[in-house]
């Protein structure tokens, strides 16, 4: 019998995948929009806007082929796990370097761990958009909203905080994980081997 410490843990596991894989999904649809406005000779500042989108999803999927790793068991995860380890204590804290300075429309560069915490972050604001939503339409319409759909998402939501406030490493960590997957994946890209990829619709 899988004890409930197990099932927690699973369900918070499945929970940063599908903060990640929606994330990475809006993501695309901004590069798409980007790339449209490029097609039609947009300037400049566009061509940066889809750099730092291109940047924010190879992060994200390197997070999420490191989550859905970690997930199945696969070995090299601590290997990963032990390189960022010994890596990150010699790396910089990203609030001690200093502010670039970005024109106004563009888009701000975040640091992984950063870009990280936004997709958790953002899961958790709609799950309270979502729960929101039901107990309004229960006061209105209680035969529509059951209280066992109301627990679900409020069991969802209170998951989502402690996803966000408990189970992201120290932002160096994070930052050298999806660093080193990242350039795995342009690596296996060149020779030709199939990508890990989250499940999103290609922009």
């Amino acid at each position: 019998m899988t004890s409930p410490s197990l099932s927690s843990s699973d369900s918070l596991h499945g929970l940063a995948l599908e903060a990640v894989e929606h994330r990475l999904q809006a993501l695309s649809e901004y590069l798409a929009v980007y790339r449209a406005g490029l097609a039609s000779g947009a300037g400049g500042w566009q061509w940066r806007q889809v750099r730092v989108l291109r940047s924010d999803i190879a992060r994200l999927q390197a997070w999420w082929w490191y989550l859905n790793s970690q997930q199945h068991g696969a070995g090299w995860v601590l290997l990963v796990d032990k390189l960022a380890g010994l890596i990150a204590p010699w790396l910089p804290s990203r609030r001690d370097r200093p502010r670039r300075r970005h024109v106004s429309r563009t888009m701000r560069r975040l640091g992984s761990h950063s870009l990280v915490l936004r997709a958790y972050i953002t899961l958790e604001e709609d799950l309270q958009g979502q729960l929101l939503t039901r107990r309004l339409t229960a006061k209105q319409f209680p035969a529509r909203v059951s209280e066992v759909e109301l627990a679900r998402l409020e069991s969802r939501l209170a998951e989502a905080a402690r996803l966000r406030r408990n189970l992201l490493p120290d932002s160096r960590r994070v930052a050298v994980c999806c660093q080193l997957l990242r350039a795995v994946m342009v690596l296996r890209q060149g020779l030709g081997m199939p990508l890990p990829v989250a499940r999103t619709v290609e922009p």
